[in-house]
Parts: structure tokens; C-alpha cells; sequence
């Protein structure tokens, strides 16, 4: 696995498989995934997520991953039981997928937190989401 980092993005790589991390603001984490998410994102993944409530104490969760085929097990288990345990600040959670194998993924997950997970299928509604979420948190946090 590759690990890439810059200003405002970390980018996870293999050679099945792209994860990108950004906060288009404070609270606001935005994942986009391409192709197979492997087991060794994970931690990754979750460190971003962890310096985001340290920073912040609360997290809104965008995951695109609409360009995602598959990913391996672990990766849902390792994310769901981190959301399960900061369920409390979790303020929106939306993701936006294409996959069925995805979906179902995202199904399962929902179903361990008890709801809370907006499935989007449909881009605009996606992108609608994060905007106002985004636009939110400026509006209330500044620049």
C-alpha cells in the first residue's frame, strides 16, 4: 500500500484500489474510493476520522463511493465498529454508491448503527448533502 499526503488530501493507494481523504471543512470528512478498498486503508482511514473529533468533537461523514467495486471485508467491520463506538458524534453520515455489492455492504452497516446512514444512489442528492453541509459548517465555524 502507498500513502500519499498533502495539504488537504490523503491519498491511499494499491494496484487495485484509490481511497482519497479531504475536509472541505473543519468537521467535514470526504472520502472518495475507486476500484477494491484492501484491508490496510482501514487504519488510515480511521486516523483521519479520529483527528477530525479531536479537533472538532463532532464529524460529518461523506463517502463517495461510486467508483468502488469491492472491498475487503475488514474494511466495513474495522469502519462500523468505529462508528458504532462514535456514534454520538456523528452528526451526518451520507454515501453515495453505484455498486450492489457496495450497497449491501452499506445496508449491513446501517443496520449495525442502527440507522443514521443515508444511502444516496443518485449524485446530485450526494453532492446537494455535502454542500449544504460544507456550507453550514463555514457559516457557523468561519474560514
Amino acid at each position: 500500500m502507498q500513502r500519499e499526503e498533502t495539504d488537504d488530501c490523503i491519498r491511499l493507494s494499491d494496484e487495485r484500489g484509490v481511497i482519497t481523504l479531504r475536509r472541505p471543512a473543519p468537521h467535514v470528512e470526504l472520502l472518495r474510493g475507486e476500484g477494491y478498498a484492501i484491508a490496510e486503508f482501514a487504519p488510515a482511514i480511521l486516523e483521519s476520522r479520529e483527528m477530525i473529533l479531536h479537533d472538532c468533537g463532532k464529524i460529518a461523514l461523506f463517502d463517495d463511493l461510486e467508483h468502488m467495486t469491492g472491498y475487503d471485508a475488514e474494511v466495513r467491520l474495522q469502519l462500523t465498529t468505529w462508528s458504532k463506538k462514535n456514534r454520538g458524534r456523528i452528526v451526518a453520515f451520507h454515501i453515495l454508491t453505484s455498486s450492489k455489492v457496495v450497497q449491501m455492504g452499506v445496508a449491513v452497516a446501517s443496520l449495525a448503527l442502527g440507522g443514521g446512514i443515508k444511502a444516496h444512489t443518485k449524485r446530485r442528492a450526494f453532492d446537494t448533502a455535502l454542500g449544504k453541509s460544507v456550507g453550514k459548517a463555514m457559516s457557523t465555524e468561519g474560514p
